[in-house]
This record gives structure tokens, sequence and C-alpha cells, in this order.
């Protein structure tokens, strides 16, 4: 339950954090807001009241020193700060520079919402409307009919991943379902009409229109169940099976999502109401026609239910420490003026941070890659890209999705030889695989199109290269200039970062949206973005310093994956740049 004032917050810390740090970003400077005051409530009011603010910040004097390079000035770890009277010139520094110089030094800030949280742990919330008309758990009764008459309207039936059943039901036919190894062996305990397949995971989704009685939903449709074609496929209440299992439940029914899985029908179908009932996907081959006034007049309304799912949120935890001698820190500041304990504490801020973002970026590559797969499944369609010349199709290739298990997609297929391709045109090929990626985001998520790109340095130049192609020229503000850390410029209104520590030859691309707070997605929950911890060690009175930084990086809502894309692109050896 949010019960903080986030506008009094933002107008009491905003203009502190623009000040110190030159931070313009409002999203940034949003949620430094709500970070600063969950703090403020947890630090030593002393340190507060000693700035002449309640509950806030003073004026403090700018720092003398020149801040890390990529990151704002005047924040250096352990630099000497100056005060007039204004109270202890480090009680800010205290508070900020460490999340500071983290999220300065990270990709991942910049590519997914961060919501501060006040303690170790939270739960987060989220809602979703679903077809209802009945629960899993009801058990129909009505013997002489078989009508499911406890059942819900419709249910979506995951199915293992070996099963042919992809392409082969057809709408309107009515399946059997029974579970395997019972008396029932031969007798369905389930009976639905073929509506269509998920438009997220392509699994088919079943109007009931039979249950036998003394069963549930939730028991009848389990891990293994059969489906096969029913006997009769006009009759509704026919429950017996014919032919041979054309796939077996992976896991037991679940309700339909009306927000993933729109269904033509539930509201009325066709003039009597007697139409079958679409899913989700248009083809232009079905008309959409309401109920006439007289139907609609003799026809109860359909119900829909409002679900609350929620998850539990607990920070991890990211640490390093280190140590100095007293005879470092005196020779190197007499000899050289090196102050070693903010070199220390700098190294140990790079730490963590690497440790971040690559935490980030590797569940965002998982989410996109999870996404493609199953974009492929539903829908048979394959965004690698390969730019090698040939008549097959490139390498396939496995990365972690979003379960950590490997997945393997199939390379894409190769350029035709005896055309008239160049490196330009290649080149130009990346762009519009970009694009493509970028409205399957939009498609599939339904939230918008994608804003930001993370790929390696290979990749980008070639994106650079043909930045300035004038002949079909396309929006981009891409910099040809070298030298260019993570940001390189934008490409259709898409942020291009360069992950450094991806290898040159390692051409995945990830292509993804950073939407609101309330949109599925990945989510960066700070409880302690990073503090750092300085103790003397008693028997030689030398200086330890440790960093830990505390955080939940949670994928939020039903599919967080639809809301990113990532794909290969197979490049020549000798490259495109």
């Amino acid at each position: 339950m949010n019960l903080i004032n986030h506008h009094e917050i933002y107008d009491t810390w905003a203009p502190i954090i623009e000040s110190k740090t030159g931070i313009t970003d409002k999203s940034k400077i949003d949620w430094l807001s709500t970070y600063c005051h969950y703090h403020s409530l947890n630090e030593s009011a002393g340190a507060y009241n000693s700035l002449g603010v309640l509950n806030g910040m003073g004026q403090i004097q700018p720092a003398t020193n020149v801040g890390l390079s990529g990151g704002p000035a005047g924040f250096y770890a352990g630099g000497s700060y100056a005060g007039s009277g204004l109270g202890s010139g480090d009680k800010f520094p205290s508070l900020l520079p460490l999340a500071i110089q983290v999220a300065a030094k990270t990709i991942g800030f910049d590519i997914v919402p961060v919501i501060p949280m006040q303690g170790p742990t939270g739960v987060l919330s989220y809602l979703d409307y679903v077809y209802a008309g009945g629960k899993v758990t009801g058990v129909s009764t009505d013997a002489s009919t078989n009508y499911a008459a406890n059942a819900p309207d419709m249910v979506k039936v995951p199915i293992a991943t070996a099963s042919p059943v992809f392409g082969t039901l057809t709408v309107g036919s009515y399946y059997v379902i029974y579970v395997t190894g019972t008396t029932a062996g031969t007798q369905a305990t389930v009976k639905g009409q073929f509506v269509g397949y998920s438009r997220i995971d392509g699994f088919p989704i079943f109007k009931v229109s039979a249950l036998v009685s003394g069963f549930a939903i939730a028991d009848a449709i389990t891990a293994n169940s059969e489906i096969k074609l029913g006997a009769d496929q006009t009759a509704a209440a026919t429950s017996t099976a014919t032919g041979s299992v054309l796939a077996f439940a992976n896991g037991p029914a679940a309700l339909v999502k009306a927000l993933e899985d729109h269904i033509q029908g539930f509201t009325g179908a066709g003039l009597t109401n007697t139409n079958n009932w679409q899913g989700p996907y248009v083809d232009g081959t079905v008309a959409y026609d309401p109920m006439s006034r007289g139907t609609g007049e003799s026809t109860y309304f359909k119900s829909m239910a409002l679900n609350t799912f929620t998850k539990f949120v607990e920070a991890g935890t990211f640490q390093i420490a280190a140590g100095v001698t007293t005879e470092q820190i005196q020779d190197l500041n007499k000899q050289f003026g090196i102050d070693v304990v903010s070199m220390i504490e700098n190294s140990l801020i790079n730490e963590v941070s690497q440790a971040i973002n690559k935490h980030i970026l590797s569940r965002a590559f998982a989410l996109g890659w999870s996404n493609h797969y199953e974009f492929y499944t539903v829908e048979g369609q394959n965004l690698n890209i390969t730019l090698t010349y040939g008549a097959g199709n490139g390498s396939a290739r496995t990365f972690i999705g979003k379960d950590n298990s490997l997945v393997t997609l199939g390379g894409g297929a190769q350029v035709a030889t005896g055309g008239f391709e160049n490196q330009s045109t290649l080149q130009r090929r990346v762009f519009s695989r970009l694009l493509a990626a970028a409205n399957v985001i939009a498609n599939r998520g339904r939230r918008g199109p994608a804003n930001f790109i993370v790929t390696n340095s290979q990749v980008a130049s070639v994106l650079q290269d043909i930045s300035q192609f004038t002949f079909a020229p396309f929006t981009n503000t891409l910099t040809q200039n070298n030298g260019t850390l993570y940001p390189v410029g934008s490409i259709a209104g898409m942020t291009v970062y360069v992950d450094q520590n991806m290898k040159y030859s390692d051409t995945r691309v990830l292509v993804g949206r950073k939407g609101g707070d309330d949109e599925p997605g990945i989510k960066f929950m700070p409880y302690m973005m990073a503090e750092s911890i300085q103790t003397i060690s008693e028997g030689t009175m030398s200086p330890k310093i440790a960093v830990k930084s505390r955080y939940a990086l949670v994928e939020a809502g039903h599919h967080p994956q639809t809301m990113y894309m990532t794909f290969y692109a197979e490049l020549p050896t000798s490259g495109l740049a």
C-alpha cells in the first residue's frame, strides 16, 4: 500500500539533487527523491537537523575536488568538503554519492524503472481481468446432462512443448480431455469447444461444454491429461474420445486473461449468439457481428472477474571489502597527494556497479530470448538474421531463457547469392530487423513500442556506419565519433547502448521497452543502493572499507518477457564495419 506523498517528497528533494548532481532526467530525480526520503527517515536526525532542514537537506558547499569520470561532478567519495557555518559538510555525501556513482556506471538503470523499497522486504501487487462464469474448483453435480454448471466459461490448457497440437486444432470443433491412468480412461472428464490459441504462449483455449458429474476442472485437467478429438464434434454433451492423443496437458487448466487474450463471442456471438467463439487473432475470414436486439433481450450477461496477485519481494546482497595499511595512506598522500581511501572505495563501487549491471542486463536478455522463442512457437516467425551468403539458414543459437534454462532457436535465412547486395544494404537489414523487433514488442506487450537497444561494439559500429546512409534515410542521432561509452545515440526513437562486457563476436541484440512503474517488465527495487562501512583494525590500526548493495530485481506482471526481444545477428567473418 502506497501511503507517501510523492509530490511533497519530489518538491523537497528534487532541487537539492539537481543542484548537487547536475542530473536533469526527471525519472532519475523521481526515484532518487524517494530513495532520499526513505533513508532520511532512518538516518540520524541530528545529521539532518545540523543542515537546517527538517527531513531534508540544507545548503552545502560544493565539493572542492573533481567527480568521477562519467559521473556527476563533486561526488568523489571521500573527498574534502568545505562547510561555512552550515553544518557538517560530510552529511549529504554520506547519503547519496555511492548510490549516484553506482547509477552512473551502469546501463541497467537506464533500461528498467527504479522503485525504491523502504525496507528489506516488500509486496508487489498487480491485477488482471479473467473470463469467469465459474471456478476451476467448481464441481459439476448435474449428472443428467453432464453440463459443467459450476465450471468456468473458458479455460486455457498448458500443453507439453513436444505436443504436435499447434495448428492442428479446428475452431468450433469439440475436444475431450481426460486424466490418464484412472478408471475413467475411456471417458473424458471435460469436453470443450476449441476457441483459438493464446496470443502469448500459444496454449489452446477451450469453451467448456461438459464436465463429468463429481469432477472439477482443477481435478480433471492436470499434468499428463490427454486431449483427443471428440466423437461427435457438434454435440456439446458428448464426452467420449476418438482417435489418437493430440496433446498432453503440462499442468492444470487456468482461467483466460482478457488483457492478453481477447475472445470474440464472449460479449455476443453473432445475431443469434450461436457463432463460434474466436481467439485473439484475426485473419479476415470471419465476421464479428453483435447480437440482435431480440437475442440480447433474452440472453444473460457473461461474467468477468478481477484477480489480484501479489509477489513477495526480498532484497538480495552484493558486498565487497578491501583494506589498506597506514603506511600506504601516509606515503601515497605525502609523496603523490593520492587519497588511498577514496581510491579503494571507488574500486569497490565499480565492483558492485558491474555486478548489478550484469545482473540487470542478463535478465533482460534472457526474458527477450524467451519472448523470441514464444513468438516463434506461436506464429512461426524467427527474427534471427543471417548476413552471410548461401542457400540455407544460419546456425542455431542457444542462450539462457526466463527460467534460467537453455533455450535453442534456429538461425535466420542466409542472404541469396547473385543479388545486388553490398555492405550498406546488409547493414540496412540490421536496422530493418530492429524495427521489426520493436513492433513485435508493441504487438505482444500492448503497452507501446520499444525505446532502447543494447548490443555489442560490433553491431553498434554497423549502426554507426549506416547512420549517414542517404539513399534511403532514416531517423537517427547516432554519432560516428569513436570513444563513446554506453549510449551512442538513438535510432528510430530507441536509445542505443553498448555493453562493454560483450565480446566483439557476441552479436546478440536486445530490443526493449522501459515502461512505467505499473507496466509489466523488470523493476529494480533498491533498499540500500550502495552503503560504505569503514572500520579500523584493532591490531594494526589500518582502515578496512566495505561496500554493500541490497536490492531486489523483480519481474513484474504476468508476462514481463513481452517487454523485451533478443535476437542474434550472424555477421560475415570479415564483419560489416
